[in-house]
């Protein structure tokens, strides 16, 4: 019974071994040899290494996707070197997953404000603005606020999204 259970034991390293010579391109940032797969926590290991490589193509994949200004004079082509906005018919339902939008609308906090330059009427249309171009679905990953330079009390409300896959 010792013999089966060794070769069994040997099996399943040699499986082990195996696989993770042929998924090189996966573990490449993790060292492994022959001897690891005596230690007892080498199938952590690889768990471990599996979830370092899915954060790291998950990190390529935003930082690859460029983000489109939907406001001021839109985002520069590095190609062309001219700024661009996406043009959208009035009222379309638009849909592009995975990229990303940046939005902007102004409000104003001065006591003499009217309420069409509240900052609910700016939510509310950067939320048309983002169904508009993200029907199926958007995530706000980040929010920020800087002020009008041109009117004090006066600011310009920021949501950066993007689309769901």
């Amino acid at each position: 019974m010792s013999t089966k259970i060794s070769i069994a034991t040997c099996t399943a390293k040699l499986i082990c071994v195996t696989s993770l010579l042929l998924c090189a391109n996966a573990f490449g940032a993790c060292d492994f040899d022959t001897d690891d797969a005596d230690s007892p926590n080498f199938m952590d290991r690889i768990i471990d290494c599996e979830e370092q490589s899915k954060a790291k193509t998950s990190t390529k994949k935003l930082v690859n996707t460029a983000t489109t200004e939907l406001y001021g004079e839109g985002t520069v082509d590095p190609v062309s070197g001219m700024a661009e906005r996406p043009v959208a018919a009035p009222g379309s339902m638009n849909h592009s997953p995975g990229k990303s939008f940046a939005a902007r609308q102004s409000y104003s906090l001065r006591p003499n404000a009217k309420f069409e330059e509240s900052v609910t009427i700016a939510i509310q249309r950067l939320h048309i603005e983002m169904a508009h171009y993200c029907a199926k679905g958007w995530a706000v990953e980040k929010q920020w606020t800087e002020a009008n330079r041109q009117r004090e009390g006066d600011f310009y409300l920021h949501y950066l999204f993007r689309c769901a896959d």
